[in-house]
């Protein structure tokens, strides 16, 4: 079977750097699910990211590093298509989640975000499927509960609402990092979120730049709070600079415990421990650590 016969009218845009190892299957994935076109965005590498893209089928735009959203939003700027879904060069898209994600959005056209569950994948293959994080997705529930509610590849988006999110108030931090969730919250802003309890993506669980670069991630996603929470005439608390540390600590163990270093994940446990020993024992005793 010829997967472009059945393709919909979506787009998937991949952001890819150093990827020559997984963006084929990330590609494959993307035209598996019915994507009619497949954007991968060579964010200045330095291998054969692009070949091994442009050979699976897909278009290739190449660029000078600038960063994933950077390159998200310059293939999202290619993309005539209906729907537009953001894969990872790491990740992979399931079939007929993606293809039930634009029913729902066809169905429905008040919609923006239509979106699945994840399978996380730990190095060495282990699948570990996550639950709904919460319900429903609005921009208050966004922003109270101070995280997106799951990874990029989740989620299909109608691209009209999405061009919407470029001209809505108040204006785009633009960050380098959380930069999903930003976009997540001015979706939210233009049109309603469905979430159902369907796998739609395998996403690896070894972490990117937000793990890497836990703290600044967090402090993103902390600024980018205060920004609409001030918008909206929302009343918010805000995490203090030791609690800041704590959620990076607890987000590096959590990529070390998915790879497999279970010594590096206590060690790193240990540290948020540490940091406020009350707060932490009454975080463990209502929540499991590794699904904060």
């Amino acid at each position: 079977m010829n997967l472009r016969e059945e393709a919909s009218d979506l787009t998937v845009v991949i952001p890819a750097f150093r990827a020559e190892q997984t963006i084929r299957r990330a590609v494959e994935s993307a035209f598996a699910a019915g994507a009619a076109t497949v954007i991968v965005v060579d964010d200045g590498s330095d291998d054969a990211t692009g070949e091994r893209a442009e050979e699976a089928g897909a278009l290739c735009i190449r660029q000078e590093n600038a960063g994933a959203a950077t390159a998200r939003a310059r293939g999202a700027e290619h993309a005539t298509s209906t729907y537009l879904s953001f894969l990872d060069s790491d990740d992979e898209l399931l079939p007929d989640a993606v293809r039930n994600s634009v029913r729902v959005l066809e169905e429905d056209p008040s919609l923006a975000v239509s979106a699945g569950t994840v399978i996380g994948i730990a190095e060495g293959g282990d699948e570990r499927p996550f639950p709904i994080r919460y319900s429903p997705v609005t921009t208050q529930s966004l922003l109270v509960n101070g995280f997106g509610p799951w990874p990029p590849c989740a989620a299909v988006v109608r691209r009209s609402a999405y061009v919407s999110t470029k001209t809505i108030e108040p204006a785009a931090l633009a960050p380098r990092y959380a930069e999903d969730y930003e976009l997540l919250i001015r979706l939210s802003m233009v049109g309603g979120i469905a979430v159902r309890d369907e796998p739609s993506c395998r996403y690896s669980l070894a972490g990117g730049k937000s793990v890497r670069s836990a703290t600044s991630a967090i402090e993103a996603k902390e600024d980018i709070r205060r920004h609409y929470a001030d918008h909206l005439g929302l009343d918010l608390e805000y995490m203090s600079e030791r609690r800041v540390r704590m959620a990076a600590s607890a987000r590096r163990a959590r990529a070390e415990w998915a790879s497999g270093n279970t010594l590096s994940a206590a060690l790193r446990l240990g540290e948020w421990m540490i940091a406020d020993p009350v707060y932490a024992g009454r975080k463990l005793l209502t929540k499991p650590w590794n699904r904060n």
